[in-house]
């Protein structure tokens, strides 16, 4: 038996915490670049929202590659390689190629839109003058106002549209001819003393209605008189005071246009329409203009434009060399 001295032994017990090891810091690394790119990332957006168009086009210019020229092994001429390079001829040598690309030539306007819509509020408030002045014209003047209805002015994505149609009381041509009356003679001088004033270039379109061109020929069609009508309008307006130099083209439209769709032989089908073209001015020296003579000019009538139709037809024929025949044209 134990004696009383004796003791229950004491266990201590002494655990050695040992430090985790060292896990690094390349995550940091990480996410500050991530951090940094983000920011950079964010001031370019901010830049390109602040910055104006002309330099966005620059930015953009500077990035577009160049042209230049490439073979096979994308640089120079011949890439590097010689015709006198071992084992190679030329005409192994691949052919040259263009890269896609461009370089900037001459000079931009500042703002190519803004000017273009300028271009384009002036010719607005040109034709807004021009055809208050025509319609005024044929109210005001007691020598043409009985024609009042037989003109119309709109404008069009062409131009200013002057339209002079036939009547019930007064038509612009003889009956399938293409010989002015004269109610269209007043009509037309008139007109060419107000479009003296503009600067705009001029189209001449000649229509009929759907009645067939009773001329007794039938090789002279609707095609052919509204063509030969429209270079009858052009020729008088010439002599009119008209430059011969203003009007670009001479169309006849035949009946493929009507004015009045519902009555397809109605009297406002048939008619003359002169476009002043929007965006086309003409800048005619005084001295260059001869004065008006018998026949319009001093020499000889310089060549007249071609008149074009929409849609092949036969060969035209000189309206006076028809046969006059009754027809609702």
């Amino acid at each position: 038996m134990a004696g009383k001295d004796d003791k229950a032994p004491i266990i201590v017990k002494k655990i050695n915490k040992v430090a985790g090891g060292h896990h690094g810091g390349a995550w940091k690394v990480a996410y500050a670049d991530f951090v940094t790119a983000m920011m950079a990332f964010f001031l370019l957006l901010w830049l390109l929202s602040t910055s104006s168009k002309e330099t966005l086009a620059g930015l953009s210019e500077y990035f577009t590659p160049t042209q230049g020229v490439k073979d096979s092994q994308g640089i120079g001429f011949e890439g590097g390689a010689t015709p006198t390079t071992k084992g190679i001829s030329k005409s192994m040598l691949s052919q040259p190629g263009l890269v896609s690309g461009r370089t900037p030539t001459g000079m931009v306007a500042d703002n190519p839109d803004n000017q273009a819509q300028e271009q384009s509020d002036k010719d607005d408030n040109l034709f807004k003058q021009g055809g208050d002045a025509v319609t005024q014209a044929f109210k005001q003047d007691p020598n043409v106002n009985q024609y009042a209805d037989n003109v119309m002015v709109s404008q069009t994505p062409e131009g200013l549209r002057i339209d002079i149609m036939d009547s019930d009381k007064y038509a612009m041509f003889e009956k399938a001819s293409a010989t002015l009356t004269e109610h269209g003679r007043l009509i037309l001088a008139k007109m060419a003393q107000i479009l003296v004033k503009m600067p705009n270039f001029m189209a001449i379109y000649g229509h009929t209605d759907a009645s067939p061109a009773e001329t007794g020929r039938a090789d002279y069609t609707n095609w052919e008189l509204s063509a030969d009508r429209a270079q009858t309008a052009r020729r008088f307006l010439t002599k009119s005071g008209i430059e011969a130099e203003r009007t670009k083209k001479v169309v006849g439209m035949a009946d493929r246009e009507l004015y009045t769709p519902n009555e397809p032989r109605g009297p406002k089908n048939r008619r003359i329409a002169l476009v002043m073209l929007r965006g086309s001015h003409i800048l005619i020296p005084d001295g260059a203009v001869p004065p008006a003579s018998s026949n319009g000019h001093d020499g000889p009538p310089p060549p007249s434009p071609v008149a074009v139709s929409v849609a092949p037809a036969a060969a035209p024929a000189s309206p006076a060399a028809a046969p006059a025949a009754p027809a609702a044209h």
